[in-house]
């Protein structure tokens, strides 16, 4: 049965950055962030152990989930219809602080945050475990006209006004490059990151946090400079959330949706590698090996993506080939690894084969996923435009349904 509650039903969600709910919407760029991760009732109730996904009691939890990038009740109140146990929410810094600082002020959108409150609280009712997505698409709305249908978000416009960065695509290329060593944005981006941290450290089904969706390294040259580059950045946010909320899971990636780079990464900046988790979007066409060149660095030339269209011709033992080579680097790390996102457009024959087998794939790995998405707007959504599942949704809620019970919080 589906539960939804109202934001103003939400328990313990106050926060004090930026007020309950209803309360304030400010925070000082300079204000030190509050210590410690709540009372141990409010620990979540899915965290990391070793490789593992774990609940309270140790028992192993596998993540079947589903990415939600649209706060409208109406969308997301489908996942529980599929049966899954965990969403992943696309929550992009554009979308929440929609003006820069000002005398050292910042704002966020309280509107927007009770949105996410809503969410969360439904994924609570429902047994559904909630990872928190710092996200990316066309990296900001900055750029959005150099997007296909001109939807971008991610870093604020306003972070790049006056700024020589045109809205080309060699701009784009500088500005994604500038990023990760652009201290003030760093600096911005890790008050984001804190304010959500100080927001949900008390939910008890808020798995964590993910540092960035698809890191874009622009006119950078892809290289293990450039893969160390992104871990030095993200170590600085990883810090910044850690010292709000010490007990969540914080997810990571390399460099773009393959996590490029991973073979070769060295974490030693993140310091411990307790409640980490590295995350992996496999959009693979399961042709042509596994899809990366032998170092790590990059993919290959025969990487070739299930969004390029075409029939899908795929083999399970290609798929396992590209996935063996994250869930090395994350075993070698003693860490989960999570796939975060995979899917074909709906119009894709062979589609239900391609679902038997990453489903099947996942699950003989013991691998945590989420399919992209719910969104009626798009090619790839398990729904239609007016809000029905579509045969590919009906067929993962019976893959899911067929799978054995994973880990008592999981199930509620």
């Amino acid at each position: 049965m589906r539960l939804r509650l109202a934001a103003a039903a939400l328990i313990g969600l106050c926060l004090p950055v930026s007020g309950c709910l209803g309360g304030g919407s400010s925070s000082s760029v300079g204000a030190p962030p509050p210590t410690g991760g709540g009372p141990p009732d409010t620990a979540p109730l899915v965290t990391t152990d070793g490789s593992r996904f774990v609940d309270r009691s140790g028992n192993t939890v596998v993540l079947r989930g589903v990415d939600v990038h649209t706060l409208d009740p109406a969308v997301y109140d489908h996942a529980a219809d599929l049966g899954v146990n965990f969403v992943r929410v696309a929550v992009p810094w554009s979308d929440y602080e929609p003006a820069p600082p000002a005398a050292g002020v910042r704002s966020w959108d309280e509107n927007r945050l009770a949105e996410l409150d809503a969410l969360v609280a439904y994924c609570a009712v429902n047994h559904m475990q909630v990872l928190i997505d710092l996200h990316q698409y066309g990296w900001s709305p900055y750029f959005a006209p150099l997007q296909s249908g001109g939807r971008a978000n991610g870093i604020p416009s306003w972070l790049y006004a006056g700024r020589r960065f045109p809205v080309t695509v060699a701009g784009l290329d500088a500005a994604q490059a500038r990023f990760y060593t652009d201290h003030r944005a760093a600096r911005l981006y890790a008050g984001f990151a804190a304010m959500l941290a100080d927001r949900y450290r008390t939910s008890p089904s808020v798995l964590g946090y993910e540092i960035l969706n698809e890191p874009a390294t622009g006119n950078f040259a892809r290289t293990h400079w450039v893969t160390q580059r992104v871990v030095r950045w993200e170590a600085g946010i990883l810090s910044a959330i850690r010292a709000v909320d010490p007990l969540r899971t914080v997810v990571f990636m390399l460099r773009g949706g393959p996590s490029m780079g991973a073979q070769g990464a060295d974490l030693k900046r993140f310091g411990s590698l307790d409640h980490l988790a590295l995350d992996v979007h496999d959009y693979f066409a399961g042709t042509g090996g596994s899809g990366y060149k032998h170092d790590g660095e990059n993919v290959s030339s025969q990487y070739r993506s299930t969004l390029q269209g075409g029939p899908y011709r795929g083999t399970s033992t290609s798929q396992a080939e590209y996935l063996a080579v994250s869930l090395g680097a994350a075993r070698r790390w003693n860490i989960p690894l999570l796939v975060g996102e995979w899917g074909a457009f709906n119009d894709q024959p062979g589609l239900d084969s391609y679902q038997q087998q990453m489903v099947a794939l996942f699950e003989s790995e013991g691998v945590s996923w989420a399919r992209w998405s719910l969104d009626s707007r798009e090619r790839l959504s398990l729904l239609t435009r007016d809000l029905s599942p579509t045969p590919a949704a009906r067929q993962l809620e019976q893959l899911i349904a067929a799978l054995p019970p994973t880990g008592a919080a999981a199930a509620g």
